[in-house]
């Protein structure tokens, strides 16, 4: 069995979509594609989620439009809407529309992924019917049969020996097979949807690569594979030819964006390749992520994670910073569901930094203000340099003005304003 799976850039419009039917025809058999949602769709559910919770009217207004922009592409690729294809979406939306007619619950956790993975599910549907009018068999598959987790809603986890029964069941592997599915989304036991956390349909490929023991898995983006650095950031990037699976973990980690920081455990996990690669040229290479030692080539790899807050704590008396208050202050990261993606601390502070986008960071502040002095810094960038060497150090100093610098023998760390 290959895992193929394509981004939502990747089937953003009705040209896309050909394409990547084009791409799957040319791949042998068994094959298992995971799909993310149709280019924006994950946002716009995103303000579907706010609004219902909030009780918004704006709800309807921003359903509709996401049904307008699928049945639009849908006769873009169709050149009309079969009854086949109207009943496929509309019991998806019907979907939808049953749980907004509910009032929300006080859970924004339970309520955003009883609406977010519609988009994964409508962009399968149109993949799928796409693929069987051009003469490609296949078998669309609800990957909330196959996975699933705990009721740890927006990040569940995995419960991998009842998803290993059921994706032997439902993704046989079959001569001449193919499946499609949807990433990002499982269900728990009682059958509600939970999802991986944003952007886990990479995980989603790579959780079914390790239970079906795959020969590969292949993510398609619109580069021509893994880079050393933001071509939107940096200038004169290099593609990498070969990353070792701890080098792409620590990459992950500190917040590369071309793959989810779960993806490459259970792929190493049984050794299973991982090829980055471009839908728009896909006869190039692109990046392998295997075993080994060695990055090829060895470079300076930067990581920049935009939009950060800097918050430093400080004693409300003439106490120091001990061990109680750091467990207190990573208590109320757990409790709010916020990300640390940097700290540093000294005996009468502790500084910490997380995303600006942060959903309760506002809540967690206000906690924070009863116990601490809370100082706020905004608007910064977090910059991650593997492999540094002294001219890459000296540049960073020279174009940022540096707030906080870590460095260990081959990682620098840099918050800049």
């Amino acid at each position: 069995m290959i895992i193929y799976k394509f981004g939502g850039v990747s089937v953003k419009d009705a040209a896309a979509i050909r394409n990547v039917c084009e791409i799957i025809r040319k791949v042998r058999r068994p094959l298992t594609v995971v799909v993310s949602a149709i280019g924006q769709t994950t946002n716009t559910l995103e303000k579907v989620v706010e609004a219902h919770y909030r009780g918004n009217d704006e709800v309807l207004n921003l359903v509709e439009e996401i049904r307008a922009f699928h049945y639009a592409l849908i006769e873009d690729l169709f050149g009309v809407v079969t009854l086949g294809m109207k009943r496929d979406v509309d019991r998806i939306f019907g979907e939808l529309e049953s749980h907004l007619e509910k009032i929300a619950g006080e859970s924004f956790e339970f309520e955003y992924d009883q609406i977010i993975g519609i988009g994964e599910l409508l962009s399968s549907r149109i993949l799928s019917a796409y693929l069987k009018r051009i003469g490609q068999k296949n078998k669309w598959v609800d990957i909330r049969k196959c996975l699933k987790s705990d009721r740890t809603y927006r990040d569940a986890n995995i419960n991998w020996d009842y998803s290993q029964r059921l994706v032997k069941r439902n993704l046989k592997d079959e001569p001449d097979t193919l499946y499609i599915t949807q990433g990002f989304i499982a269900s728990d036991e009682e059958g509600y949807t939970t999802s991986l956390g944003r952007e886990g349909s990479d995980y989603t490929a790579s959780i079914l690569a390790y239970l079906v023991g795959a020969e590969k898995m292949v993510i398609w983006k619109d580069v021509l594979g893994i880079l050393n650095a933001d071509p939107d950031y940096f200038d004169n990037t290099v593609k990498l030819d070969l990353i070792p699976y701890q080098e792409a973990i620590e990459l992950s980690y500190y917040g590369a964006r071309v793959i989810h920081p779960k993806t490459i455990k259970p792929l190493q996990a049984k050794l299973i390749p991982l090829w980055v690669k471009s839908f728009q040229e896909p006869e190039k290479e692109g990046t392998l992520i295997a075993g080994g030692d060695e990055l090829l080539p060895r470079l300076p790899n930067y990581i920049v994670k935009k939009r950060q807050v800097l918050l430093t704590l400080k004693p409300l008396n003439f106490s120091f910073i001990g061990e109680k208050d750091l467990f207190f202050v990573f208590s109320l990261l757990t409790k709010y569901r916020i990300k640390l993606n940097f700290s540093q601390n000294t005996a009468l502070s502790f500084a910490f930094c997380v995303d600006g986008s942060a959903r309760n960071l506002e809540d967690l502040v206000r906690e924070l203000e009863l116990s601490f002095e809370v100082l706020k810094n905004d608007r910064l960038e977090l910059i991650t340099i593997r492999h540094y060497q002294p001219e890459t150090l000296q540049e960073i100093n020279q174009k940022h003005r540096v707030l906080i610098e870590q460095k260990n023998y081959n990682t620098a760390i840099y918050l800049v304003s």
